[in-house]
């Protein structure tokens, strides 16, 4: 029988991706099993763990920034233990103690798993850094230790990570450095952690992967398990993200038109328009090729919503690059673009390459891809007036609780007038105005 531990609380400040939020969920479930209770002021916890990225030079600026305004609080309580955990941790390790005397741990992406032991470890006035691929198989197949309860409820969304790692080794990319070769999660452990979320309230899940739609193990591929989720009773909403190119397959384009919680939504990274810049990214795909997976997608889901990623500024992107990558949206028409200035990210190839380009034509390269999409967006919305749409209602809105707040099946963000529905519903709505990041709604006569 395990002793009853004295109860203390845990502060986690999480930085990047839904996979980093997903990890700090489990993280927490963890410390649940040892009596820690979650709290979200810093200055009442026994235990803060930082959780970051380093895919962007910012977040782990920020990191740094947090760590030395942490410095001050462990000064007034010297109890206080200090953790850091993540991309950050794997890629950095030692030097991290080294540099902020305040840190107590350091751990890696596949130690999260051995928290209690190392929390042992530094109660006794340790300090740590563990980053050694070490965990026991099983545990980092799945994610989540065997004794531990695959999840900790919630809201009506959930994240819910099916492969970890990356093969795809891209020029631009610490992800394979920090998170390892690419790892699929059982599939049975996948779809018992959905119906354990469903059974706590969760309406709408998305499952996560770097490389999300390569996805097979047991052999069950990701389309197959896309059609055993599809099956769980209860989960209204499927998404999934981010899937590469390169993987995107008419199966799976076939599956948009033929799985009901099948969202018609689909994020599909581009990066640049550029078949020459694509190819120092080392992503493997023509510009052609993309388009053809494009068409394929809206052949099965021609209201189908699209989404991408851009860099901009990478090393040796020309005008004539950059021209291109314009180009391709003024082809494509985006529902989102996610962009971003190319930052340089230590263990990389990209970061060595020739031609890096000063700050100022990323900036301007930046503004003029946005000012591009905005009215994109903006005509893509207005010409959604008078439509259909199914909301999932999330709660109030809130910059008019007199409306309700929630998203559309494309993931469009949706406030509704005169609507009386209480959060989880699905609810039939017209369309009635558009702007440029959200639309208002009526809820139709039933």
């Amino acid at each position: 029988m395990k002793p009853t531990l004295p109860q203390r609380k845990v502060h986690i400040a999480t930085f990047g991706c839904q996979m980093n939020e997903y990890d700090s969920d489990k993280m927490l479930e963890i410390l649940n099993q040892e009596n820690y209770q979650y709290t979200d002021e810093a200055g009442e916890a026994d235990l803060i763990l930082l959780n970051t990225c380093s895919v962007r030079d910012k977040a782990e600026q920020k990191v740094y920034s947090l760590l030395g305004r942490l410095r001050k609080l462990k000064q007034t309580n010297p109890k206080l233990k200090i953790g850091v955990g993540g991309c950050v941790a794997q890629q950095e390790g030692q030097q991290i103690l080294a540099r902020e005397r305040s840190v107590d741990l350091v751990f890696g992406t596949d130690n999260l798993f051995e928290l209690p032991e190392l929390l042992a470890e530094v109660a006794q006035g340790e300090r740590i850094a563990r980053t050694n691929r070490v965990a026991p198989r099983q545990k980092v197949r799945n994610f989540i230790p065997e004794e531990v309860s695959l999840s900790k409820g919630a809201n009506l969304k959930a994240h819910l990570a099916i492969t970890k790692g990356c093969n795809n080794f891209c020029s631009f990319c610490i992800v394979p450095v920090t998170r390892g070769l690419e790892v699929s999660r059982e599939p049975e452990n996948i779809l018992q952690e959905a119906r354990n979320l469903v059974a706590q309230g969760v309406r709408e899940i998305c499952l996560l992967g770097q490389n999300v739609n390569s996805y097979k193990a047991d052999g069950v591929d990701f389309v197959e398990l896309l059609r055993r989720m599809d099956k769980i009773e209860g989960l209204q909403r499927i998404r999934f993200t981010s899937p590469h190119p390169k993987d995107f397959r008419e199966e799976l384009a076939e599956g948009f038109a033929e799985l009901a919680s099948l969202c018609e939504q689909l994020h599909l990274p581009l990066q640049s328009g550029s078949d020459r810049v694509l190819r120092r990214m080392r992503r493997w795909y023509t510009l052609e090729k993309y388009l053809e997976k494009v068409a394929l997608y809206r052949r099965y889901v021609p209201q189908g919503t699209l989404s991408t990623d851009m860099i901009v500024g990478f090393p040796g992107e020309t005008e004539e690059d950059f021209e291109r990558t314009l180009q391709a949206i003024q082809t494509v028409h985006y529902d989102q673009i996610f962009a971003f200035k190319y930052s340089p990210r230590p263990d990389t190839p990209a970061a060595e390459y020739s031609g890096q380009l000063p700050e100022e034509v990323k900036i301007e390269r930046l503004r003029r891809l946005l000012e591009l999409q905005e009215p994109i967006v903006k005509a893509k919305n207005k010409a959604l007036i008078g439509s259909s749409q199914e909301v999932l209602v999330e709660g109030p809105y809130l910059k008019d609780p007199n409306r309700l707040n929630g998203r559309s099946r494309g993931y469009h963000s949706v406030a509704i007038a005169n609507c009386a529905a209480e959060p989880g519903e699905l609810v039939p709505v017209r369309i009635t105005g558009a702007k440029t990041y959200l639309l208002e709604a009526e809820p139709l006569s039933k």
